[in-house]
């Protein structure tokens, strides 16, 4: 059986073994095109997959992330997770197109209308800031929402979601 097995992929056991010996041979023409034609199929599944969730929840980690398009060129990311401790990690950032340091933003967060952040974070190197915060999980579902906006351009992200 192993040595069937063996000589269907194209390869010889080795005398006296039982693990095949993998000789290599030239792929044909046929085989290459049949090769290219699923990787590409496969891309271009993949692509349109990929582009389809804005939200994705994970049952086995307990998370539930959203990523958002703000209302100018940047994009928002709202990530809330269930610790080992039973709270709540809520982690919100702002990804700015244009990769400038030092851009304040005006952030609140919430949970089930309770503020829980009010601050102004400020932009690194690479135009981004995130905030992460601990929190009590309310009882039932909670709704999550957060804000950020720029002050100098008056773009604005927000993004909510149930936990």
């Amino acid at each position: 059986m192993l040595l069937m097995l063996a000589q269907w992929w194209g390869s010889t056991v080795m005398h006296g073994s039982n693990v095949p010996a993998i000789e290599e041979k030239p792929m044909s023409h046929r085989r290459i095109v049949h090769f290219v034609i699923s990787g590409a199929i496969g891309v271009a599944g993949l692509g349109s997959v990929a582009a389809i969730p804005v939200a994705a929840a994970s049952a086995a980690t307990g998370s539930v992330t959203v990523d958002a398009k703000c209302s100018g060129s940047s994009v928002g990311n709202l990530q809330v997770q269930r610790e080992d401790t039973g709270k709540l990690s809520v982690d919100f950032g702002v990804d700015m197109a244009r990769h400038t340091a030092g851009v304040s933003w005006k952030v609140t967060e919430s949970d089930n209308g309770s503020v829980f952040v009010t601050s102004v974070a400020r932009t690194i190197s690479d135009g981004s800031f995130s905030i992460t915060r601990l929190i009590a999980p309310k009882p039932g579902t909670n709704a999550v929402v957060a804000k950020a906006v720029n002050p100098l351009t008056g773009e604005t992200c927000k993004i909510s979601t149930p936990f």
